[in-house]
């Protein structure tokens, strides 16, 4: 390694490591730069430079221009920026070699190669971004003007060598590099519509990275004249006249263009948009803007591909959410969080590109000083190319074919001194063969492998070597096959791994998957109420229907294959050392996995199919410790959030990896999804083509561990009492953003001696007033208050707040009144009308306030809880209306005018604490994600009525209603719903894991239990009145109310997860009352049993209901397209009227003008005529009466 790059900046190679996310790991880049580190520190680096110099002249030799000059044509901006990832290598390679000649130079060549070499393998890179390194590029092209310099030892005119000169400079472009790089990556992790509604002020920060580019290119250019005497004076001359401020403003103003020529026609459309319409703030708040946003966006919460049913997703609520948080978000705090993650990257690419470099140039010394130019490092591999004439490449099954019978023919000849010794792994001493050679051992040790070298394991094999999948195996396949060999294995046992070892790990991984996802299932049902809204969401993302994907396409490994001692001890020791390896690189980036490209750097070397269930049964398994967290502490509500983001950056780079196997089929005219099937055991078969999400065919729940007895073990459940021991040991440091236990409040203690006493002139002190703001859809007057204290350094040191989080947006009048008191103080008005009442009144209701608080009186307290019950219940009712939530209460106008008397008359540190109570107990609503009400179309709280009649057949599509709309019968999609359909009532989110379970469940209870009702029915149409009750009691004993104990009679309701029928009655169920029995909560699933004989009711009056139903939600879409029709004619006349009346304003005027004109005319006819001789005048007198004559 070179030693001029220092400890964390060792990977500038990494960038010749090119892989793609999921990929292969091409090594030809890296062997190249090897060779260039070799020379280069073999030969005379000076000459060395300056012949690299001039080879790739046209490359690293371009003139250093400014793309963001004004001047500069969109031709040579296209060509800089599409040029930037070749032309990055070039110069990275010129770069390193320079470095063996001027070591100082280290510190900022290895953060560009690190920095470039992380986003190279991004596919979805930025323009803008481009443009940037673009400039950090022009910056390192001028490092070679230090190729004239022989040596870093010599001085300059003044004394100062180059070295001392520049130290200070590297260590500030290296540090600039890295931010930039940082800033970037932070960037391209936010999704389209974020980026466009900050675009102004990311651009504007980038344009600044940019700016620093261009001033250190300068910075060094005037370093090396000042070096060399080269035209010193006029420099230096030229930096005292140019005014700095302005140049750079000129300079950022230019960057700003720069990128309005990179906005594609998309950013364009957009831009133009939210300008239109008010800016981003205005779209994002308006409903109707924010979709069509969304809608030009093309962009979703997921990030994956696939479709999750036939229904239109309700994601605009929680985009809009994401969106404001966005707007609040401070970009340096945001930059400085992900510098942290960017930092531990750019260390763990370091040392992968440490041990890379050091194995090729371990192998290009080896080969030069033994002269040797044999392509093939494995020397048993080379006998077999040589012996069978190869070229460079080979067949795969004649490859796979020659392999065994080689190592055949030299396990058969054991005991032949002149054989090739085979190294190979201890086995256990075989009793009565202890008289055999070590040697001979280790050739034993090696024949259970050639079982697995054969035809019958040709795939795998071809798998393992081929990465291209092109079925040939190339000299440089094979070489870099060899080197990912654990040092300590023999060829043939590496080989055996690949035939069939790695199924065998693969199938434990599966299993430990799915036992991790049951685990976690059943931790779901203790989460904690404030949390189970997140933990639902998580395990609802769509990331885990691809998950299910993969595992149910992987073929598992036979029984047979796992009964080899060997290769199990073979496969698991292997498995063990890979699964330490990705566990302490997922350690260094806090398992956080940002993008793809991270993915790529966990992995190092290697196809994504090698490492993709090790990487999430790693990440699963963190998950389900931060979800035994939240089963004893409220977490954050992004907690969940950010662990699907990791999963979603695996299967990103599944994606690529299956478009880049497609690619490859398609050119040797295969049948993909065949092809799939056989390649790697069929895990990315079920992830290619119409990938959906499909519930009927989910296996996390059906899946048995094949190592417990059916019915034994993880289907059990799990106790409350085995979370919280096994919660115990799991440090609360695995948390991204913490624990949420707590409230936070704001300090205000330190101002309390700068009360009134103050002198009423002075701005220290509390300060307390009423201010206006938006809060959603309406305008909410609330107390304000600012606290104020001037610091011994004449600083003004301040807090303030309100009964909410966000910034107030409209003017705001203080007083000096403590916040308490602001309730008493009188009105204007009170004060005009008389000045003396309202003062003694006030002076006595603030006394009396304070004396009771003081003196703890109960009558104050009890106020006091009775204004946090309130304002908590109906600020909670108001923002499930404001939310687009169901079941709704609206607030009456008395209501109403209650919440705002609390806001406008509450202590601001009370009202953002019932605030926060409120939002809380919207936090622990059960919510029901995805979709909405199909008849009211709003997000379904609490319980979740679906109708187990018009349901899909593979359960992903069906009719959900709300508790309010639970006797309403919409036709939506292919569904026609009718109010006697048999439905199910869920209280908490319904998964894929439970929907077929919970499904049949209540199709055979309300068979049953219909069937049940019917049979009373006749048993009681047999025993007539006059027979005695003592029947109709007998018949009706068992059909008890689960709550209220009294006779049950449809419409009623039925457990589905009760082994014994547990019913409740319509009016227990709207009054939610517990149950008397214990095995029956609320939270099971019910079935709704309408049979309307039994209770006098005729079957006939439902289809009547829901015949009306129709005709209602018929006369309504009528109504709404006669009015959206109204609409458009009106807009048409209106659009007609204002033609017609443009048409006649111009035909007025275009008259008028034209009368004028004529008028004109005739009046200088007129003139002329008069300015005639009286001759004239008689001989057209005498013409006209000779006309009128004839």
């Amino acid at each position: 390694m070179p030693s001029w790059l220092g400890k964390s900046n060792q990977n500038a190679n990494d960038l010749f490591t090119t892989s793609q996310a999921g990929g292969n790991t091409v090594r030809q880049d890296s062997t190249t730069f090897a060779r260039v580190e070799l020379a280069a520190h073999t030969a005379d680096p000076y000459k060395f430079v300056n012949d690299f110099f001039k080879a790739n002249e046209d490359t690293i030799g371009v003139k250093s221009r400014n793309i963001a000059d004004s001047d500069t044509d969109f031709n040579t901006i296209e060509d800089s920026l599409s040029g930037f990832s070749e032309s990055a290598k070039t110069i990275i390679k010129g770069l390193t070699a320079l470095g063996h000649l001027h070591p100082f130079i280290g510190i900022a060549v290895g953060a560009f190669a690190l920095v470039v070499t992380l986003d190279l393998t991004r596919r979805d890179n930025d323009r803008k971004v481009v443009a940037v390194k673009v400039q950090m590029q022009d910056l390192m092209r001028v490092f070679f003007e230090l190729r004239h310099i022989p040596s870093s030892d010599e001085e300059g005119p003044n004394g100062l060598t180059i070295g001392a000169r520049l130290e200070g400079l590297m260590q500030e472009i290296a540090k600039d590099i890295k931010g930039c790089g940082s800033a970037c990556d932070a960037y391209l992790k936010k999704g389209f519509l974020a980026k466009t509604v900050k675009a102004s002020i990311y651009e504007t920060r980038l344009s600044d990275f940019g700016m620093l580019f261009v001033e250190h290119r300068k910075a060094l250019e005037m370093a090396l004249a000042v070096h060399t005497s080269l035209a010193v004076d006029s420099a230096n001359q030229k930096l005292d006249n140019q005014d700095g401020r302005l140049r750079i403003i000129e300079e950022k103003l230019d960057m700003i263009m720069l990128f309005r020529k990179l906005d594609t026609p998309r950013e364009k459309d957009m831009q133009k948009f939210i300008e239109k319409h008010g800016g981003a703030k205005a779209c994002i708040t308006n409903d109707e803007l924010l979709e069509v946003l969304v809608t030009k966006s093309g962009e979703s919460l997921s990030r994956l591909p696939g479709r999750e049913s036939g229904r239109r997703s309700n994601d605009l609520p929680d985009i809009k959410k994401r969106l404001l948080k966005e707007l609040q978000e401070d970009i340096d705090e945001v930059f400085d969080k992900n510098m942290v993650l960017f930092e531990r990257k750019l260390d763990i690419q370091s040392k992968q590109f440490a041990d890379v470099v050091q194995e090729e140039s371990d192998h290009i010394i080896s080969t030069l000083l033994s002269g040797a130019h044999d392509r093939i490092r494995d020397p048993d591999l080379q006998k077999i190319w040589k012996d069978m004439g190869w070229k460079g490449s080979v067949k795969a099954r004649h490859f796979v074919l020659a392999l065994h019978d080689y190592y055949t023919d030299k396990m058969s000849s054991v005991g032949t001194p002149t054989t090739a010794h085979i190294s190979g792994l201890p086995s256990p001493q075989t009793p009565g063969r202890n008289s055999m050679t070590t040697v001979q051992k280790k050739r034993q040790d090696d024949r259970w492998a050639l079982t697995y070298i054969n035809a019958a394991y040709v795939q795998p094999i071809l798998e393992a070597v081929d990465d291209d999948g092109t079925g040939f195996v190339s000299v440089k396949e094979v070489n870099t096959f060899v080197a990912e060999r654990p040092g300590n294995w023999s060829l043939p046992h590496w080989i055996a791994y690949w035939a069939v070892g790695w199924q065998a790990s693969m199938s434990r991984y599966k299993d430990k998957i799915y036992e991790l996802v049951q685990t976690m299932f059943q931790t779901l049902e203790h989460v904690l109420p404030s949390n189970r809204r997140a933990a639902d969401e998580y395990l609802f993302h769509s990331s885990f229907w691809r998950i299910e994907l993969l595992l149910r396409s992987t073929r598992s490994v036979s029984s047979k294959i796992l009964s080899d001692p060997e290769l199990t001890k073979m496969t698991e020791s292997y498995e063990k050392d890979e699964e330490e390896r990705l566990d302490a690189n997922l350690q260094d980036v806090a398992y956080e996995l940002d993008t793809p490209a991270t993915v790529s750097l966990m992995t190092g070397v290697g196809r994504i199919e090698r490492y993709v269930f090790p990487l999430i049964y790693l990440l699963l398994r963190r998950h389900l410790k931060v979800m035994r967290i939240a089963c004893k502490h409220v977490l954050d509500t992004e907690e969940f959030v950010s662990l699907n983001e990791s999963l979603v950056s695996i299967l990103l780079a599944v994606d690529y990896r299956v478009q880049n196997l497609e690619a490859i089929f398609k050119q040797t005219h295969l049948d993909v999804q065949a092809r799939l099937g056989n390649f790697a055991f069929g895990i990315f078969q079920l992830s290619y083509g119409d990938i959906r999400r499909v519930p009927a065919d989910n296996s996390f729940a059906s899946w048995t561990n094949p190592e417990v007895d059916s019915g034994v073990g993880s289907k059990n459940g799990i106790t409350q009492e085995e979370i919280n021991r096994l919660a115990i040991g799991i440090p609360h440091e695995i948390l991204k953003y913490g624990i949420r236990d707590g409230y936070s409040v704001t300090d205000y203690h330190e101002f309390e001696h700068l009360g009134l006493a103050l002198d009423s002139t002075s701005v220290e002190g509390t300060w307390t007033g009423h201010h206006h703001r938006q809060f959603g859809d309406e305008s909410i007057l609330s107390v304000l208050r600012v606290s104020i204290r001037l610091t011994s350094a004449d600083k003004i040191y301040g807090k303030g707040e309100d009964f909410a989080d966000s910034d107030p947006n409209r003017p705001f009048t203080l007083m000096r009144i403590p916040p308490t008191l602001l309730r008493y103080r009188y009105t204007p008005d009170q004060f005009a009308e008389d000045p003396v009442r309202s003062r003694w009144s006030f002076a006595c209701s603030a006394a009396l306030h304070q004396a009771q608080e003081v003196l703890w009186s109960r009558r104050f307290f009890e106020a006091r809880f009775a204004e946090r019950k309130r304002y908590v219940a109906l600020t909670t009712r108001a923002l499930i209306v404001q939310m687009g939530l169901t079941p709704q209460a609206p607030l009456t106008p008395v209501e109403k005018g209650e919440l705002e008397y609390l806001r406008r008359e509450l202590n601001p540190s009370e009202a953002r604490f019932y605030q926060a109570l409120a939002e809380f107990e919207i936090q622990k609503l059960p919510w029901h994600p995805a979709w909405g009400c199909d008849w009211c179309e709003r997000q379904i709280t609490k319980c979740r009525i679906l109708c187990i009649q018009c349901i899909s057949e593979d359960l992903s599509d069906n009719i959900d209603l709300c508790a309010s709309c639970v006797d309403k019968a919409p036709a939506k999609r292919t569904f026609t719903h009718e109010i006697n359909h048999a439905v199910v009532k869920v209280e908490q989110t319904l998964h894929d894991y439970d929907i077929v379970r919970i499904v049949d469940a209540a199709r055979t209870t309300f068979e049953r239990v219909r069937a049940l009702f019917r049979s009373l029915d006749s048993a009681l149409q047999v025993h007539r009145p006059d027979d005695g009750s003592s029947h109709k009691d007998e018949h009706r004993s068992n059909l008890l109310c689960a709550c209220c104990g009294k006779d049950v009679l449809p419409p009623c309701w039925v457990c589905v997860v009760c082994t014994k029928d547990t019913f409740v009655c319509a009016d227990c169920d709207s009054k939610r009352l517990p149950s008397q029995i214990p095995a029956h909560t609320l939270t099971h699933a019910l079935v709704r049993i309408r049979d309307t004989t039994l209770n006098g009711e005729s079957p006939a009056d439902d289809r009547y209901l829901a015949l009306e139903h129709r005709l209602l939600a018929m006369e309504l879409r009528v109504s709404e397209g006669f009015a959206a029709m109204e609409s458009k004619v009106d807009e048409r006349l209106a659009a007609l009227e204002a033609s017609v009346e443009d048409r006649l304003l111009s035909f007025e005027t275009k008259l008028e003008s034209r009368l004028s004109t004529l008028e004109v005319v005739l009046r200088q006819i007129a003139a002329q005529t008069a300015a005639l001789p009286a001759v004239y005048g008689q001989v057209v007198r005498d013409y006209a009466k000779s006309t009128s004559v004839r």
